[in-house]
């Protein structure tokens, strides 16, 4: 982007027009226009800019020109369409982008408002008439795209890590003259709220209340106290002074507690709450709560006093008693009172007993964060409440005392992000405290604001309002900031900045900005104040354009007509994708609906009725398809099978996934009313895994602070959720009754290979971590012990066998785990059941093995199969956890069917000669255990561990070895001497080789080897095959060099005992398998490959010989029938559009003399088309 013109214009004509020609077509991408008197080049000082008046909006028209593509030849004709846009100048140095995009270009630019004379420079570059060749582009050299580097706020911005979090409101609050003091600015405006004849009063805002002349009235009533402190009490005001104010007013408190001395009392306690700290402690010491405030003369209105009150420390330590308390948790336990004055009561509760939660939170580092957040968020719901605490953490020492004491770090960057965190997420005392000073001094600022636009001072707003948009745009600060903005009295400050645009001002852009930002949340929407700002918006705007303002529009009056226009935007049926307009619609639609059930005690029945009366359909059904088109629409941003792959709109994406969690949780809140069916549940679980899985992929492909992964790490969490609820005990569906859990697990098993165009691997890993969060932990009760081993487990059982094939390595092994530790006792048998399908499967490979021909993909393909089995067994025999592999021990001992298998699989392996690193890993805990075994797994342990021996005599135990051995009188296996033998011999040789030293250990167990063998009544164990007589020389050579004199001679007898059979059949090579498996793209395509089974493959006849057969018939029809008008359909030369026509024509009239076709279309994969 480079300078392309610079002009000072002045309007022509009664039109009051200006136009700019270019000499060259341009692509415009930046208008920046400089204030009157300024100089905006450094390199010209003598280039002044002209711009008059101050602000004022400006109509630019681009002439849009369509670039020619460069194998066009025809003169491009010029065309005279015209690109409109708005400027909106509120003063300064101001930069405009503009986006013509890569398709067009211009060379007239026209101006058109109410201006004398504007200055601008225009930035973009010159579209060059020949598009650049391919060989031009090629030979520009590659460049790596520089990391986004997220900038920190400055010190002086960062209030949540500065120690006086409440500086940059003080800096602020200076630019207006003659200003204040920031605690009392901010009570002024958040909770005393001035009469309007106060703020004309000379004197304003230092009007204070005259206590003593107050107490010296005849007729001194708690009316006249009401009234006295609408005012703020003097900074020099004597402690005497108060307390003698405090001692008249509880004189006046009656005996009687009457509804109307209980609210003036709860006035009371309100108007000091923000006062000096010695004030309200006074009055707890004059007033007992117990003694004045019952369950029967506390209203509604006297409980939301207090509740604003009990944001005061002082007033929420002296309420904070068990009597006082019980006449709350009356209040809230009696069915005769509103639902309001319960609600009242139970926040007025918890806000109570909150406090020294929040107290402790500020120095200990072990306390009970999230209630103090939570304590928080209930406050900067109100404004009284949260003007309340803001003095209390200005005014009382004590608190000033324990926030200060919490260091500052000089680098930090750490923002209070703790609204938007989820319930599980740890919340250290850094994030706390920070989170603590950022509220502080976010709220501090929403009061300068207050105060500058109600002295209408326009500088200090514009400051404000700057400094709150920027926040806007900062993780932490951007939740703190549109909270705060939902207060009412900021709502409608808003309004009145947004829609007062008779002419540009900063304040106005600023407040555009920010209530654009605001409604992304449809709660905000709901609120009158934020519909009644959006409605008030009129053209021209500065920031808002046109069709932002009907989206907006749009959802002030879904958000105004209430629930049946939500109703309505439900039931509506949009194509898909869905556009942001219509997410946003339906996010509202879907709030109003939440919003009614969760106030309501009849909400879902007047919801039932609307949708009876208007729709005539149900309602759970709706949502159900709505949650599937946004899973499907989501679905589409991470297909791989696309090519090119789809564009991802982080702004869509995170759109979809709010619009998930948001049907998910009313979907959950119906569930609780209204049974689902089975149909339904299905769909539901469906469309949740879907969900589930792309939250991942958008958690993996976005940056980690963006608003997309911050939606899919919510909607992943909701997800779960979602899942847990409907498959809880006792949960069951429509109409067979059939367990949540059940239906649910079971359509998991079957989608784990339905990943709908995303990677299917990782789709199967996403259903597994789905399943692995449904199902419970260990330690669960007996209910629900009973619930999933019994009652669910059971019936997936094939459905769990292959999902469990289809699992990695990775989860198999861990996916077992979770099995055995829900079925601990062995009831169900599941995890055993499995294991023993693995060794059947095992087997059932091993055979393919022996059948399959070497060096062929498919061979390839089972040796790695074959790999993978072993390793999972190893895994399970050798694992981190000693209790897994004690239940593989006992599984093998104890089930049917799991010794016969693991035999036949290890005798399998010695058929096939299998060489594996697994197989010899597994050695030592089989023979570890081997005295657990039946004698014929004992065997094939035996013969596998020698097998094992002969590659490194290292790897085995010997002395386990010759134990195992002599525990076995006879070789029960089918074959068994003639193996012994074989992999005896073989053994012998193994150690016989030259540069292989026998170790003491060794050396024993070919000699105690040797004697079992010659003390079997069967003689074919002492003619010893796979081994030379030479080799046994060597050998007994070895034996002598390590054993001692006597031991020789026994050795030599033993020997003479033995013979050797080198004619012995030998098996073929080994077959060695490893970890990875290669194939190339021919071979997989190979495989995947579909074959026809049996039948003849269709196929093109041959061309019959144009020679008539001996004995075949020549039809020759005679030339009048040629030429008879009956055959005139026979011959035709088809010109032009004839044949389409002909095609048109009935059939009657066409010519079906035509024998078919013979031939055979063949299409994929060998089928017929």
């Amino acid at each position: 982007m480079k300078l392309l013109h610079w002009c000072t214009l002045s309007p022509q004509g009664p039109s009051s027009l200006a136009a700019i020609r270019f000499s060259a077509p341009i692509r415009v991408s930046l208008i920046r226009i400089f204030p009157n008197g300024s100089q905006p080049f450094t390199n010209c000082p003598d280039v002044i800019a002209q711009t008059e008046p101050d602000s004022f909006y400006l109509d630019v028209f681009f002439n849009a020109q369509a670039l020619k593509p460069a194998e066009s030849k025809e003169k491009q004709r010029a065309p005279n369409a015209l690109v409109p846009t708005t400027i909106a100048y509120a003063g300064g140095q101001a930069d405009f982008t503009v986006d013509l995009g890569t398709e067009y270009a211009t060379r007239l630019m026209i101006v058109k408002g109410k201006f004398d004379v504007v200055s601008f420079a225009i930035y973009g570059e010159v579209v060059s008439d020949a598009q650049p060749s391919a060989e031009s582009v090629q030979d520009i050299p590659p460049t790596s795209i520089p990391s986004a580097q997220a900038i920190p706020l400055s010190r002086s911005l960062d209030v949540a890590n500065a120690v006086d979090p409440t500086q940059l409101a003080k800096s602020l609050l200076s630019i207006i003259p003659e200003s204040p003091s920031l605690s009392l600015a901010s009570r002024l405006v958040l909770c005393m709220k001035p009469e309007s004849n106060d703020w004309d009063d000379p004197d304003f805002p230092h009007l204070y209340a005259n206590l003593e002349r107050e107490i010296a009235l005849d007729s001194f009533t708690l009316e006249d106290a009401v009234d006295c402190l609408g005012r703020p009490i003097a900074e020099d005001t004597t402690e005497e002074t108060m307390l003698k104010f405090w001692k008249a007013v509880a004189h006046e408190i009656e005996s009687e507690n009457t509804s109307r001395q209980s609210a003036l009392i709860a006035k009371l306690f309100k108007l000091s709450a923000s006062q000096h700290p010695s004030f309200a402690l006074d009055l707890c010491l004059q007033v007992d709560p117990v003694a004045v405030f019952n369950s029967n003369n506390l209203e509604c209105d006297t409980l939301h006093d207090l509740l604003d009150a009990a944001a005061n420390a002082d007033i929420a330590h002296h309420f904070n008693s068990a009597p006082f308390l019980e006449v709350l948790q009356n209040i809230q336990r009696d069915s005769s009172q509103e639902k309001k004055t319960q609600t009242a009561a139970h926040r007025l509760a918890s806000r109570l007993q909150s406090w020294d939660i929040f107290q402790d939170a500020l120095t200990n580092t072990q306390a009970d964060f999230a209630a103090a957040i939570a304590m928080l968020k209930d406050i900067g719901s109100e404004e009284q409440s949260v003007g309340i605490w803001l003095a209390s953490m200005i005014l009382h020492d004590d608190l000033v005392t324990k926030l200060s004491e919490n260091p500052v770090f000089s680098n930090s960057q750490s923002y209070p992000r703790l609204f938007m965190r989820n319930a599980s997420s740890a919340i250290s005392h850094d994030d706390f405290i920070a989170f603590v000073r950022g509220y502080i001094g976010v709220i501090s600022v929403f009061a300068v604001w207050a105060w500058s636009d109600s002295l209408g001072n326009d500088p200090c707003r514009e400051r404000v309002l700057g400094v709150l948009r920027l926040w806007q745009g900062v993780d932490g600060y951007h939740e703190l900031v549109n909270y705060f903005l939902l207060l009412r009295q900021f709502s409608v400050r808003l309004k009145w900045i947004t829609s007062d645009n008779d002419v540009p001002r900063k304040s106005g852009f600023f407040g555009e900005q920010m209530l654009a930002d605001l409604v992304k949340d449809p709660q905000a929407v709901l609120r009158v104040e934020v519909t009644q700002a959006i409605l008030a918006l009129e053209v021209p705007l500065s920031f808002i354009p046109e069709s932002e303002l009907l989206s907006l529009r749009k959802l002030a009056y879904v958000s105004e007509d209430g629930l049946p226009a939500a109703i309505e935007e439900i039931f509506y049926s949009s194509d898909r994708p869905l556009s942001l307009r219509r997410l946003r619609t339906l996010r509202v639609s879907l709030a109003i609906v939440s919003k009614e059930l969760a106030e309501d005690d009849r909400g879902e029945w007047r919801i039932l009725q609307i949708v009876r009366d208007e729709h005539g359909k149900p309602f759970i059904p709706r949502l159900t398809g709505l949650l599937h088109d946004v899973s499907a629409n989501l679905n589409e941003h991470f297909v791989v099978t696309c090519c090119p792959p789809n564009a991802i709109d982080p702004a869509i994406v995170d759109l979809l996934l709010r619009t998930a969690d948001d049907l998910l949780h009313l979907i959950s809140q119906l569930s609780l009313h209204f049974s689902l069916t089975t149909h339904l549940l299905r769909s539901l679980t469906l469309s949740v895994a879907d969900i589930f899985a792309c939250t991942d992929a958008a958690d993996t492909i976005f940056y980690q602070t963006s608003a997309a992964c911050i939606s899919a790490q919510v909607a992943r969490q909701t997800c779960l959720d979602f899942m847990r609820q409907l498959s809880r005990p006792g949960f069951t569906v429509e109409p067979d009754n059939k367990l949540g859990a059940e239906v649910i697990l079971r359509t998991l098993l079957y989608h784990s290979v339905g990943s709908a165009g995303r990677d299917p691997v990782y789709h199967l890993q996403q259903i597994f971590s789905l399943i692995d969060h449904i199902l419970p932990e260990r330690g669960f009760d007996e209910e629900q012990r009973e619930h999933w081993v019994i009652s669910v487990l059971p019936t997936i059982q094939m459905e769990t066998l292959e999902f469990f094939r289809l699992l990695d390595l990775e989860h198999k092994v861990p996916f077992m785990h979770r099995l055995i530790g829900l079925d601990e006792e062995g009831m169900v048998g599941l995890a055993e059941w499995l294991f023993i399908e693995e060794l059947k499967q095992l087997s059932t490979s091993l055979r393919a093995l022996a059948k399959s021909n070497d060096h062929t993909a498919s061979n390839l393909v089972i040796k790695h199969g074959i790999q993978l089995h072993l390793q999972f067994i190893q895994q399970l025999l050798r694992p981190k956890s000693e209790a897994l592999q004690a239940w593989s021990i006992n599984t093998i001992c104890t089930a049917e069917e799991a010794s016969p298998t693991f035999t036949t699989c290890l005798v399998e392996v010695l058929h096939a000669r299998i060489i594996s690193s697994h197989l010899e890993n597994l050695i030592p805990s089989l023979l570890s255990h081997a005295s657990q075994f039946d004698f014929s797994l004992k065997s094939a342990i035996l013969l596998v561990t020698l097998r094992v021996s002969q590659r490194d005599i290292d790897l085995v135990p010997w002395l386990d070895i010759v134990t195992l051995l002599e525990s076995l009188p006879v070789i029960p296996l089918e074959g068994g001497v003639e193996m012994v033998r074989r992999e005896i011999g073989r053994t012998f040789s193994a150690l016989s080789r030259p540069g292989i030293p026998l170790t003491p250990d060794s050396s024993k167990a070919v000699i105690s080897i040797m004697k079992w063998l010659s003390e079997q009544q069967n003689k074919k164990y002492v003619c010893l095959c796979g081994i030379k007589a030479e080799e046994v020389a060597a050998l007994h050579e070895k034996l002598s060099d390590n054993i001692s004199s006597e031991e020789v001679e026994k050795v030599a007898n033993l020997r003479s005992n033995f013979s050797v059979d080198e004619d012995e059949m030998l098996s073929g090579p080994d077959v060695v398998l490893t970890d990875s498996l290669e194939l190339s793209m021919q071979n997989l395509e190979g495989l995947l490959t579909f074959q026809v089974v049996g039948g003849e493959t269709p196929s093109t006849p041959s061309q019959k010989s144009n020679v008539p057969d001996v004995l075949g018939i020549v039809f020759s029809p005679p030339t009048a029938i040629l030429r008879s008008p009956a055959a005139t359909g026979l011959t035709k030369t088809y010109q032009n559009n004839d044949f389409r026509d002909l095609r048109q024509t009935p059939s009657a009239r066409q010519n079906t003399s035509r024998l078919p076709s013979t031939h055979v279309d063949v299409g994929i994969n060998g089928q017929s088309t």
